[in-house]
């Protein structure tokens, strides 16, 4: 019997029939925990630097700027130019960036609402609890999972969907932060990597992007690759620089409450989004990746820029990005699994 004619019903050892049913896709464990590896390697990595002192506080905000200017700029374009899934539609870039904003809009309503299960000392504490736990690891958390799993063109559309998050952060996020008080400064809207992506999109829709020389995007990728793991080095040397003021026992409702908000609620929500929303399978890879983040570091620095409370932001950040080691597999290989992307990972591999 060939291969054509094999039985639908195969007979088993006791000679019965038995369906052959495939019931659980195959799903991409070993890059969804290998990209988590890469994620806790390097910020392991920032911690034992600093630790032994082979990286010094005082270089923290030298290496940020040249990831920031130099480092994370190359990598945007390098991955946005040319990208197949952003070169053909330019409304495709309205509907990411409303995305983006959205998420991270709906992000800080719903801390909002949880803020009322806590009682804080101080509006301070409440506004920062709303503000860090409604803001996720959109960056170098994010990155190497998209990489890994769902390659360029999903890459691409979450370095566009992350200036959507910006926008969010440096609007509505600054405003519940400070309850209105402080006028928003629109000039951080301004900074490198938005305009990389404004330059890479430019050049993809004026045809510009099959002119580059393709040395030049070799280039670009050689010194992209060092924006992720800078990143996460400088996040596993601030984690550490702050362990010693981690309170969980004082902190323990406001950190639970964040991680139900943070690692259960908004997860569970931004997956049926990605099912429901008629929108690319590139964009919904970028909502369920999102969707299983931690609090994001950044708030810390926001915080204490804005009036906030930094040590609050940092309990919940903290708190967060440990339970993330078991969370991030979990909503990731579910995410995939309503959604259908296996079709995805197999184009990226």
């Amino acid at each position: 019997m060939g291969e054509k004619d094999a039985p639908l019903f195969p007979k088993g050892n006791s000679g019965e029939r038995r369906p052959s049913i495939q019931i659980m896709p195959e799903l991409p464990y070993n890059k969804v925990f290998l990209s988590l590896l890469v994620i806790v390697g390097w910020a392991l990595t920032g911690m034992i630097l600093r630790k032994f002192a082979l990286l010094k506080p005082k270089w923290d905000i030298m290496l940020l700027r040249t990831v920031i200017w130099f480092f994370y700029p190359c990598l945007i374009i390098k991955n946005v130019v040319g990208n197949k899934a952003l070169a053909d539609d330019p409304s495709l870039l309205l509907t990411i960036l409303s995305i983006g904003f959205l998420a991270l809009a709906f992000g800080q309503i719903v801390s909002s609402l949880a803020a009322r299960l806590i009682t804080f000392e101080n509006p301070r504490q409440r506004n920062t609890f709303i503000f860090t736990t409604g803001i996720f690891n959109y960056g170098y958390f994010a990155f190497p999972v998209a990489d890994a799993l769902f390659g360029k063109e999903t890459f691409g559309i979450l370095l566009v969907f992350v200036v959507g998050v910006e926008v969010a952060i440096w609007s509505i996020g600054i405003l519940y932060l400070t309850s209105g008080e402080e006028k928003l400064d629109w000039k951080k809207l301004v900074n490198p990597p938005i305009i990389a992506v404004t330059i890479a999109l430019v050049l993809n829709w004026s045809g510009g992007a099959n002119r580059i020389n393709p040395e030049s995007i070799k280039m670009l990728d050689v010194m992209g690759q060092f924006a992720i793991p800078l990143g996460l080095i400088l996040i596993g040397a601030t984690l550490f620089d702050n362990l010693k003021n981690l309170n969980i026992r004082k902190y323990m409702h406001q950190i639970t409450v964040a991680c139900c908000v943070r690692q259960l609620f908004l997860p569970s929500t931004f997956i049926i989004m990605a099912v429901l929303l008629p929108v690319l399978p590139e964009l919904k890879a970028v909502l369920i990746i999102e969707a299983a983040m931690p609090c994001g570091i950044f708030p810390i620095v926001i915080a204490k820029h804005y009036g906030g409370s930094p040590n609050t932001a940092l309990q919940i950040i903290m708190g967060t990005t440990f339970f993330s080691v078991l969370t991030i597999p979990l909503w990731i290989m579910l995410g995939i699994y309503f959604t259908g992307l296996q079709e995805l990972l197999t184009s990226a591999s």
